[in-house]
């Protein structure tokens, strides 16, 4: 063994080695196992795998010649990884772990495989069964499940070979001393003190009962230790030793050897002894020989037990595994029946299968085929099955139509449909094993589709045809709109600007005038002139924000991987005046990267960042606070509707702790000029927030807000992250 394997492995290869599995010969059970998970994942290949040091060894491969592959091919080293799982690669081809494997380039072209961990009582995965196909594919939940189980009864089987092994060594080891033992007893039959020392050093439970009563003459300690007794028992009469056996039949039996003078010998008896005050159940094999003085007589009867409950109890759970899988085909999903070869009477229908032909279970099992299902006389399926039986090989056929009786009508179904031969460990074939799967409503749809196409494809012509009229229309609709657009930015630019000069001149000009003649003005005039350089600076305000929402435009935006950190930090550098006036308070998260365009997000945050510190009260610090977080898409607010396909969002809160605004009025402040104060109150033009919608909408996110008066408002952004 390597000695620079992981220990874990070590103890993994120790555990395979002692089940002394590796390069025997094919057993019908392992094979049945492939057999059955091929036929419930509807595989070509199934294999129980061991994966040893070098390799995987086949110990069953259904469907495949080979009987080893190299370790480093192998999809099975994959799945012992975890054992808990199954592992289960749709396409090989689209899996850089096995797109150039060689099983997968080349014969035996392995495009689908699943393979349930053999995990053996210890927890060590030994291997998986598997199933192979070479075409993608999925598997059931059932089907998984069915594979679990059958993954279990390898597992029983493996267990089962271990113990049978240590217990045929136990057995024959046990038979050739006890022969040894009988030949010493008969040559030392004179010598009382031999026999006795002979039954102590017995190395099978023995002991000898005498006269009518079962006295315990002699017991060694294998059997005191059956019976839970020293060797004060001794001398004392069975029944008297061990009451329970009064309700069983042990006592009888040795009466009757008494008597009769003939042996009696059993296997897997079980008996129910007070084991330290605890009623159990124990199974042995054991032989009561009537022991006989020089004269013939029969004086005593000599009984010889070996222990063998865990090996009754190992086939118990092999029993249940088989009840098990039983089970499983009744709940199966699947339309299966198994038909005995005498007559071709049913044995087993699960629920499906009964419903597929309209009957019910009962209405089938234990019926000929021809008696159960009369319609089908004359469509052949009787023949196939008998043909199936007698070659050995296979039936399996694609939406065959069937005529059956449901509520006393015949009706034509179509199936796709399995007949296995079931065989004896001999290999002698008893039955058969029918898999059925409903395909009607399939073939009926295929054949509306194909009744429908010749409709379509003339439909499709015209439509073709309606389409490249349209799309003509449409280009020449859409050059018109970009030369529009590029028309209106033209036009937006120069008009800020030639409307800004005379702005500045009215400004200009009644500062001047202001500072010339105030002190002849009187009060009215003086408000005049106070009220034009208001009325100016606003005018000139609102023409810079026209003109910034005019711009921000998605033709134009540059996205790139920004930092939000970074784009905050210039927002903050840029409004550093207007914070210290207001000795604002701003709390910035660790934001996030993202793709977008900086010179818009600069607007949008700028906008809600100096929007935050004017609508706070002036004898009020702003409190200002921006937190990021993580939203999957399904955890969008409703009224945002992002236009991106992203599966997770940023979400980025401003919050304040202004003068806030009633929720009724959320559909009104993200349009063009909406205010909900007065200018005197609250100055501003009604468009920062409109530009701030346009950014976010421009980022195929959305935003939203929510506040109450007197409460503050937190502005809610949702920008896409990965897609």
């Amino acid at each position: 063994m390597n000695e620079y394997l992981p220990f874990e492995e070590i103890k993994r290869l120790n555990a395979l080695k002692s089940y002394d599995i590796l390069d025997t010969l094919p057993e019908q059970d392992y094979d049945n196992i492939t057999q059955l998970a091929a036929e419930i994942c509807q595989t070509p290949i199934s294999l129980v795998s061991l994966v040893d040091e070098n390799r995987q060894w086949f110990k069953s491969n259904h469907g495949l010649t080979a009987r080893e592959t190299p370790r480093d091919y192998s999809f099975c080293a994959h799945a012992i990884i975890n054992p808990t799982e199954t592992f289960i690669i749709s396409d090989s081809r689209k899996d850089e772990r096995f797109a150039q494997n060689p099983l997968v380039t080349g014969d035996p072209n392995v495009i689908f495989y699943a393979g349930t961990p053999i995990v053996d009582e210890n927890g060590y995965a030994l291997g998986s069964l598997c199933v192979i196909d070479n075409v993608p594919k999925q598997l059931s939940e059932s089907q998984r499940s069915a594979l679990k189980i059958l993954a279990r009864q390898v597992v029983n089987l493996l267990t089962i070979r271990k113990q049978n092994k240590e217990l045929k060594q136990n057995d024959e080891r046990l038979r050739a001393e006890i022969a040894e033992q009988l030949k010493i007893r008969a040559a030392l039959a004179q010598s009382e003190a031999r026999f006795r020392s002979l039954i102590d050093q017995a190395p099978v439970a023995t002991c000898l009962f005498t006269g009518k009563q079962l006295r315990i003459e002699l017991a060694n300690d294998l059997m005191l230790n059956y019976w839970g007794k020293d060797s004060s028992v001794l001398g004392k009469p069975l029944a008297e030793v061990l009451p329970e056996l009064k309700e069983q039949s042990f006592l009888n039996i040795l009466n009757t050897v008494l008597e009769t003078g003939e042996p009696y010998k059993a296997l897997n008896m079980r008996a129910e002894l007070f084991i330290d005050g605890v009623l159990k159940s124990h199974y042995f094999d054991f032989t009561y020989q009537p022991v006989r003085n020089k004269d013939g007589e029969v004086y005593g009867v000599m009984d010889m037990a070996v222990d063998v409950t865990d090996r009754v109890i190992a086939q118990q759970k092999i029993d249940e595994a088989q009840r098990q899988i039983l089970s499983s085909f009744e709940q199966s999903p699947v339309a299966i029946a198994l038909i005995d070869e005498c007559e071709l009477t049913f044995t087993m229908a699960n629920p499906f299968y009964a419903e597929l032909v309209g009957r019910t279970p009962e209405q089938l099992i234990g019926y000929p085929l021809s008696i159960a299902l009369p319609e089908l006389k004359g469509q052949g399926l009787d023949d196939l099955l008998r043909k199936v039986m007698a070659t050995g090989k296979p039936y399996i056929t694609e939406e065959k139509a069937v005529v059956i009786t449901r509520e006393n009508k015949e009706e034509t179904i179509f199936v796709d449909l399995t007949y296995q031969p079931r065989r004896h460990s001999n290999g002698t074939i008893f039955g058969i094993l029918v898999i059925a799967t409903d395909v009607t409503g399939q073939v009926r749809n295929r054949q509306n589709i194909e009744a429908s196409e010749a409709r379509y494809r003339q439909f499709s012509q015209e439509l073709e045809q309606r389409v490249d009229q349209r799309t003509q229309e449409l280009t020449l609709a859409n050059e018109d709109l970009v030369r529009l657009n590029g028309n209106l930015r033209q036009f937006a630019y120069i008009a800020s600007h030639d409307m800004q000069e005379p702005l500045r001149k009215i400004q200009t000009f009644s500062s001047m005038l202001t500072q010339k003649e105030g002190n002849q003005l009187d009060e009215t005039s003086s408000h005049l002139l106070q009220r034009i350089g208001a009325a100016a600076a606003r005018m000139s305000s609102l023409i810079r924000d026209v003109l910034t929402y005019s711009l921000v435009d998605n033709s134009q935006q540059k996205f790139a991987r920004i930092s939000l950190n970074s784009v905050i930090t210039d927002v903050l550098e840029t409004l550093s005046l207007e914070i210290e006036q207001r000795n604002a308070f701003i709390e910035v998260n660790d934001l996030t990267e993202l793709q977008g365009d900086k010179s818009q997000l600069i607007h949008l945050f700028q906008n809600l960042i100096s929007n935050a510190i004017k609508f706070t009260p002036h004898l009020q610090e702003p409190n200002i606070r921006i937190q990021h977080f993580k939203k999957k898409r399904n955890e969008l607010p409703a009224e945002v509707q992002p236009v991106s396909n992203a599966h997770e969002f940023h979400q980025i809160n401003v919050s304040d702790n202004g003068i806030g605004f009633e929720p009724q009025y959320l559909d009104r402040i993200f349009k063009v000029f909406q205010r909900l104060h007065s200018q005197s109150k609250f100055p501003g033009t009604g468009v920062g927030l409109a530009i701030c919608e346009r950014v976010v909408a421009n980022h195929g996110g959305g935003i939203t807000a929510h506040s109450k008066p007197g409460e503050g408002a937190t502005f809610c952004i949702y920008l896409p992250g990965e897609i």
